[in-house]
């Protein structure tokens, strides 16, 4: 990643991590792999330890948003409660993308 990658990354995982300490983020995509163009946009996976609800959903999103504008960088954030992935999810192409590029922050 270059360093506005990095910085961007960063800004994100302190943003989730706000809302919930424990929650892992991925970055996968484009921005993970390392062929972004310009105006791609960051694809962000959230895994939490309990059940994801609307309203947790849309704190998530809403704490981002900020970012979003100061930035001007679009944030494509999926939200799933752990075992709500590893069971069904794990079948999918989503899953083994995410899974195969993804990366920690």
């Amino acid at each position: 990643m270059n360093k506005k990658t990095e910085h961007i990354a960063h800004r994100i995982k302190l943003n989730i991590s706000e809302i919930d300490q424990n929650a892992q983020v991925i970055l996968y995509g484009s921005r993970a792999r390392g062929d972004a163009r310009k105006d791609s946009d960051w694809d962000i996976l959230v895994l939490t330890d309990y059940p994801v609800t609307y309203q947790i959903e849309k704190a998530f999103r809403d704490h981002l948003y900020d970012l979003e504008l100061e930035t001007g960088e679009t944030l494509s954030l999926f939200v799933y409660s752990k075992l709500d992935w590893n069971t069904r999810h794990h079948i999918t192409p989503y899953f083994h993308n995410v899974s195969s590029q993804g990366i920690q922050l």
